[in-house]
C-alpha cells in the first residue's frame, strides 16, 4: 500500500510572501468612467497579457457582467483561452491578426475577429475566406505615423486603387494606434486624427458601414473626434493614469485604484555597527538603523531599478528600500516604525491607494503597464468581487 500523500495544513496566505488584492469592482468603475467619456462609442476592454498581468479570467467576467461587449487581446492563444471565459457572444478582436496562411481557420472556428495590419494578411485572409465561403468580419489596421504595425500609406492606396485589394473582406472597422496619446498636446496627436480621418473616408466609399478605432485610454481622454465606433482602453482600467501627469503632478482624469500589493516581513534587526546592505555593497546603513527584509524581490515583480528610489508603507510610514532589490528579497529601512508594527509576519504594502502603480513606477524610472505585467505568479492573489450588473 502506497503511503497517503501529504496534504498541507497551513492556508495559502499563510505561505505566500506576498499578497495581491484585485479589486474586480474598481475595474469596472474604471471602464464605465471611460465609457461615459464617449457616450455613442463601443468602449471595449484591452485585456491582452492576463489583463495587464492582473488575470484576463476574472476581469474579463466582471466586465462582461457589467456590460462591456467587446474584448481585445494581443495572440490567438489569448482569444480562445477568452473564448471559453465568456462565452460565445462577447466580440473578440486579436490584435496580431493571424500568422497568413496559417492560422485563418482558427480564428474562423473560435469567432475572433482578426486585425489585418499587412499585405500578406489581407491576402492569406482573402484566400482563406474564398475558398471556405466564409464571410466573417475584420479590421483592417493603417499606419498613420507610428511606424509599427498597420498599412502604409502607399500600402493602403494600392488596396483602395485595386478593384480586387480587398475581394472578399467584410470590414467591420478601420484601425490605427496612437503613438502619443499619453502627451496631449504632443502635435503628432492631430496629425495622426486627420490621417486616419482622411483614410477612413476613402475606406467608407468602398465600404460604406465601415467603423473607426483609433482611441485607447489616453486618446479617450484626447477629445469626442479621437472616439469613433470602437474604443479600446487598456490601462486605465487597471488603475494607472493613461496620461503622463501635468506640471503640478495632478492627473486630469482620476482612475479608481485597482490592486494592493503587500510583502511580508521575513525578518527584522538593528545594525550594530554601519555597514552595507544587500548584493554590491551599494548603500551603507548607519549605525543603529532598523532594517526589515521582505519576501519579495524581482522575480516577484518588484523591479530591479525599484531599488534606486523606491519605498513602502508600513504602519502609514513611509520606509525607503535599502540597497538592490534581488531575486526573492528586499531590504526596508524601517528605523521611523514603532518596535510593535515592525515584526516578522507583518506587511509592508508596495502598491495600495497611498502608494500607487504610477508612484512605484515613477520610482523604478518606468511605466505603470511594465510593473502591472511584471506582477509575478508566487502571490496569494485575492480577488474583491464586481457589484452585481444592474437589471
Amino acid at each position: 500500500m502506497s503511503p497517503r500523500a501529504p496534504t498541507l495544513a497551513s492556508a495559502p496566505d499563510d505561505r505566500a510572501g506576498a499578497l495581491l488584492t484585485i479589486d474586480l469592482a474598481a475595474v469596472v468603475e474604471n471602464w464605465r468612467r471611460l465609457k461615459k467619456q464617449a457616450p455613442g462609442t463601443d468602449v471595449g476592454a484591452v485585456v491582452k497579457a492576463d489583463a495587464y498581468g492582473l488575470g484576463m479570467v476574472q476581469v474579463a467576467q466582471a466586465l462582461k457582467a457589467a456590460g462591456c461587449v467587446t474584448f481585445y487581446v494581443a495572440h490567438l492563444d489569448e482569444a480562445v483561452a477568452l473564448r471559453a471565459a465568456v462565452g460565445a457572444t462577447p466580440r473578440i478582436v486579436c490584435m496580431h491578426g493571424p500568422a497568413p496562411g496559417k492560422t485563418e481557420r482558427d480564428f474562423a472556428g473560435f469567432n475572433v475577429i482578426p486585425v489585418l495590419s499587412s499585405p500578406q494578411q489581407i491576402k492569406a485572409w482573402r484566400t482563406f475566406a474564398s475558398t471556405n465561403d466564409v464571410l466573417m468580419e475584420s479590421f483592417v489596421q493603417v499606419d498613420t505615423g507610428m511606424q509599427r504595425l498597420g498599412l502604409t500609406p502607399a500600402e493602403f492606396a494600392a488596396h483602395m486603387d485595386d478593384p480586387d485589394g480587398f475581394l472578399g473582406l467584410h470590414p467591420l472597422a478601420l484601425m490605427s494606434h496612437l503613438a502619443c496619446a499619453d502627451t496631449p498636446a504632443h502635435p503628432l496627436n492631430k496629425q495622426q486624427l486627420d490621417r486616419f480621418f482622411s483614410a477612413l473616408g476613402t475606406f467608407r466609399g468602398r465600404f460604406p458601414d465601415a467603423r473607426g478605432s483609433l482611441a485607447n485610454s489616453a486618446g479617450l481622454l484626447l477629445g469626442p473626434a479621437w472616439h469613433f465606433q470602437f474604443a479600446r482602453p487598456g490601462i486605465a482600467l487597471y488603475g494607472s493614469h493613461p496620461e503622463n501627469p501635468p506640471a503640478d503632478g495632478k492627473p486630469r482624469w482620476p482612475v479608481v485604484p485597482v490592486v494592493r500589493l503587500l510583502a511580508r516581513i521575513l525578518q527584522v534587526r538593528r545594525v550594530d555597527q554601519a555597514g552595507p546592505v544587500g548584493y554590491g555593497a551599494t548603500v551603507q546603513a548607519p549605525d543603529g538603523a532598523k532594517l526589515a527584509t521582505v519576501s519579495m524581490g524581482y522575480a516577484d515583480g518588484l523591479l530591479r531599478s525599484a531599488g534606486a528610489g523606491g519605498h513602502g508603507l508600513l504602519d502609514g510610514l513611509r520606509v525607503p528600500i535599502l540597497g538592490r532589490v534581488s531575486m526573492d528579497l528586499t531590504t526596508f529601512d524601517v528605523s521611523a516604525v514603532a518596535e510593535s508594527a515592525a515584526q516578522p509576519g507583518q506587511f509592508i504594502e508596495v502598491i495600495g491607494t497611498t502608494h500607487t502603480v504610477d508612484d512605484l513606477a515613477r520610482e523604478a524610472g518606468t511605466v505603470g503597464y511594465e510593473i502591472l505585467t511584471s506582477l509575478g505568479s508566487r502571490y496569494h492573489r485575492r480577488y474583491l468581487p464586481a457589484p452585481a450588473a444592474k437589471p
